[in-house]
């Protein structure tokens, strides 16, 4: 089993350094397994170098563990053993710090993405579970390793992220079972819910209502979308971290099958999110453009123009729903 081969590599006394990372575009559960992780490792008597891909969104600044991450630019010249790589379906996922990885250096693959590449020298793939910090709970229970009150903010923070605060079908009976016992260290879950969901700003919410305004629908209302321009981000002065809930709005639309949000990361890069009513695969439409996820939530990023990108993907999930491929 792939967690057996990952404590493995933990317990291995020739490896006493861990460089810890995640894909680009940190949410809660890559911020979450990341930290957990680092946790487990220096119970584990192992030294940590967090090196995630960017600096840590506004939204989860609140994190104990997120102070002490320093950002830096290069990786070269950094001595580690082993690089651990969290949440991420593919090495390139992890942006420009890819290029500093020493391919002759393990490389351990813990994720939980169907589309995963199995990129690593250990890879332990789990796509039936919640999210990559579900993984990490499990290390800690295998290893014996006590889970203390810092490991439980962090997990729970990636499995309530990554379940859409348990509304998605990734949510199942073990996921609730482990977050009672991660709420047994006196986490403050309302506390937690405030701080991630309810801080938005006056800007957040005009750019969300003009959003809102882009909606479209095709197929008889089965495919709903909404897209957010560069020249709308620079109007209200929103980053595209504030809006990775956006394409939450058209999937609630009652008979919406597959949902879909365009966002412009930068001119001529669009960032596509889909996502499912949960009776269509997502993942293989995603595929299509070289991206991939879950089932039922997806993504990837096209270059062009938000009209160009709308009109193929529109018309590639037009073709899915027809023929179910």
């Amino acid at each position: 089993m792939g967690i057996n081969k990952a404590i493995k590599c933990i317990r291995d006394k020739r490896y006493k350094r861990f460089l810890i990372s995640a894909h680009k575009n940190l949410e809660g559960d890559a911020i979450g397994s990341m930290l957990a992780m680092a946790e487990l490792l220096k119970q584990a008597g192992k030294k940590v170098i967090l090196f995630p891909p960017e600096d840590i969104p506004a939204m989860y600044k609140f994190l104990p563990g997120s102070a002490g991450i320093k950002l830096r630019s290069r990786i070269e010249g950094i001595d580690y053993d082993v690089a651990c790589l969290l949440d991420c379906t593919g090495i390139e996922r992890i942006g420009d710090i890819k290029a500093g990885i020493c391919l002759k250096k393990p490389i351990l693959n813990i994720d939980h993405h169907i589309s995963n590449t199995y990129f690593g020298s250990i890879n332990w793939v789990e796509p039936g579970m919640s999210c990559s910090g579900e993984q990490v709970y499990h290390i800690f229970k295998k290893m014996g390793i006590p889970i203390n009150k810092r490991a439980a903010l962090y997990i729970y923070i990636a499995i309530l992220t990554d379940t859409g605060s348990f509304r998605y079908s990734n949510t199942t009976p073990d996921t609730h079972r482990i977050v009672a016992e991660l709420m047994q260290h006196g986490i403050d879950a309302i506390d937690i819910y405030r701080k991630i969901y309810e801080q938005t700003t006056l800007s957040s919410l005009s750019l969300l209502a003009s959003a809102l305004s882009t909606l479209n629908t095709a197929k008889g209302g089965v495919i709903a979308w909404v897209h957010v321009s560069r020249a709308m981000f620079n109007k209200y002065r929103v980053s595209v971290e504030d809006t990775q809930e956006l394409v939450n709005f058209p999937r609630m639309i009652k008979g919406v099958k597959i949902a879909l949000a365009f966002r412009e990361v930068r001119k001529g890069l669009v960032k596509v999110s889909f996502r499912s009513n949960g009776t269509v695969d997502v993942n293989k439409l995603a595929k299509h453009f070289n991206g991939g996820g879950h089932a039922a939530a997806s993504g990837c990023v096209l270059k062009g123009t938000i009209p160009k990108v709308e009109k193929a993907v529109v018309s590639r999930a037009k073709k899915f729903l027809g023929n179910g491929k």
